[in-house]
């Protein structure tokens, strides 16, 4: 990015430079008022090397997100006697890139305040002080020690708006000129920009952990409520058969209640699963051998319900990693819909197919059903959602959740009068 700036901006920081030197005037009555005069020699002050690793620790990010930009710059402008620098806002230089010795031994070097009360009009310190970028070249140093060198710094700051530190480019005068500048402030909304992402990507991290805890607390108080009411349901499901073998309940109405106990243990069961999902076991199957094995399942309930169905798979098989169980839950699943979607009997075709564009398994399940309406396809795969009288919303939810778990998809087409097609999308292997 900084390879492709337009050097233009050497020519609006030349505009700026009346702003500057008013900047420059007033950062030299503060070094005035803190009894340095011109000729004096840099103050040297440091922090410990044990502050600077506390320092380095607290600004790695910034660190790790202005070091490509830093590279790039250093390999623009002159390799010798150069530096590109990192500090905080208490004006600690913690990082340096590049060697410049004479600058070093003046003070300008890692480890060391560089600050005005130590060192004068001097763009970092002159750029902490006053919030802003700033250009310093030659004799504009307050210290005469500095007139042979130029820099230019441009202050960071955080996602709160609040000052971080500073990005700062030394070399000698002859060799800079305000371009520089403009490297420094394309470089720090570079560092800014990732700073404010990173904030973001923590924000976020923070909220889904909040959620996460949220939903377990759910999912634990669920998972006990339907325990709790299993337990009931057995407890009715066994009074219920014995009161039929004492005869006090007459064989259909006792027929009716265990039915009803059975699909809220089914709905409870499916809950279960869909909050807990197991831990699933990915292996080599035959997708040809899985259908065939639930179709042969599900054939005496088709019958029942006058239903016919028609599988068509390729003679060579098709190989899939799933887990077996809960691939053979969603066939299971879409099946049943399927019969009772015809009412007045009808055919299911199932259909296996290799797409090798794409990499997919396609496994279609088309029935000639009543259809569904149009605006009611995009509200299916919604938890609880249903249009059957008995239905519990769980289960196209529960097939969605295991097939995105096998990394696939599942969608749905259908026509009203017509009947419905549902497609699963399973990446195969060889």
């Amino acid at each position: 990015m900084i390879e492709d700036m337009n050097f233009d901006m050497e020519e609006e920081s030349k505009q700026n430079l009346q702003k500057f030197d008013k900047e420059i005037r007033l950062s030299w009555e503060r070094c005035k008022d803190s009894g340095l005069t011109p000729q004096d020699l840099p103050r040297i002050r440091t922090v410990s090397k044990l502050e600077l690793n506390d320092i380095i620790r607290q600004n790695q990010t910034i660190i790790d997100f202005a070091l490509p930009y830093m590279k790039k710059i250093k390999s623009i402008i002159p390799q010798q006697n150069s530096v590109i620098l990192l500090c905080n806002k208490d004006c600690v230089v913690f990082y340096r890139l590049g060697d410049a010795p004479e600058l070093a031994k003046l003070g300008i070097e890692k480890r060391h305040i560089v600050s005005e009360g130590n060192m004068g009009t001097n763009c970092l310190g002159t750029c902490i002080a006053t919030h802003k970028p700033i250009a310093i070249f030659g004799s504009q140093h307050f210290l005469v020690v500095f007139k042979d060198w130029a820099g230019v710094a441009a202050p960071i700051h955080g996602m709160d708006g609040r000052i971080l530190g500073a990005l700062g480019i030394y070399m000698r005068e002859e060799d800079a000129n305000y371009g520089m500048l403009g490297m420094a402030l394309l470089a720090v909304k570079g560092i800014e920009d990732q700073l404010g992402l990173s904030g973001k990507y923590a924000e976020l991290e923070a909220f889904n952990r909040r959620l996460f805890e949220f939903n377990s607390d759910i999912v634990n108080t669920a998972s006990m409520l339907s325990h709790e009411i299993r337990n009931s349901l057995s407890t009715i499901s066994a009074y219920v058969q014995l009161l039929q073998l004492e005869k006090v309940l007459d064989t259909l109405k006792a027929d009716k209640i265990l039915t009803e106990v059975t699909r809220v243990n089914k709905i409870l069961n499916d809950f279960k699963s869909l909050t807990r999902p197991s831990q699933l076991k990915f292996v080599r199957h035959s997708l040809n051998e899985l259908l065939r094995y639930v179709v042969d399942l599900m054939l005496a309930k088709a019958r029942i319900g006058k239903v016919d169905i028609k599988l068509m798979m390729p003679e060579q098989d098709v190989f899939a990693k799933v887990d077996k169980g809960s691939i053979q839950q969603v066939f299971i699943n879409l099946i049943e819909n399927a019969i009772q979607a015809m009412e007045n009997g009808g055919t299911l075709t199932i259909r296996l197919l290799r797409d090798d564009r794409s990499g997919m398994a396609l496994i279609e399940f088309e029935d000639t059903g009543v259809g569904i309406p149009e605006e009611n396809l995009s509200e299916i795969f919604k938890l609880f959602y249903t249009t059957k009288k008995d239905g519990s919303g769980l289960g196209l939810t529960l097939c969605k959740n295991i097939i995105k778990n096998h990394n696939g998809n599942i969608r749905v087409q259908s026509k009203v009068g017509v009947g419905t097609k549902f497609v699963i999308e399973l990446p195969y292997v060889e």
